[in-house]
């Protein structure tokens, strides 16, 4: 009879930890669309302290464009158009110069105007709203 309870338990903490808690996964191109305005990043959720960002994703033709990245000194630039793919629901882009290699991303929460995405390979939030 423990060994059902610890197993149960297990299970239990297990499943709440996995990717699957997410309330939203990504499933076609047309879920991303558009243009992106990342307004801040938090460690987690539950963080009271964001990190003010100011760029905007351009998401179309399967390529993402980050425009109006800010510097410590000097002007805001835009980056090259990368490629990007969605493969089980998990947001790929390829990092520029670095073939075969991408940053990875899980939604968590995505409605007609704001997303949240979780940086996988950080652990940070990134809060969107649709420009």
């Amino acid at each position: 009879m423990n060994k059902i309870k610890i197993l149960l338990t297990l299970s239990l903490l297990f499943g709440l930890s996995s990717p699957a808690a997410f309330a939203d996964t990504l499933v076609s191109n047309k879920d991303l669309i558009g243009s992106w305005f990342l307004e801040y990043t938090k460690k987690s959720p539950e963080d009271t302290e964001k990190k003010p960002m100011g760029m905007t994703w351009v998401i179309d033709n399967s390529q993402l464009t980050q425009k109006d990245i800010p510097q410590v000194r000097g002007n805001p630039y835009d980056a090259p158009a990368v490629d990007y793919v969605i493969e089980g629901g998990v947001l790929k882009v390829s990092i520029l110069g670095r073939a075969g290699k991408f940053d990875l991303y899980s939604l968590v929460e995505k409605t007609d105007t704001t997303m949240v995405l979780k940086d996988n390979k950080y652990g940070s939030y990134m809060y969107f709203i649709k420009k």
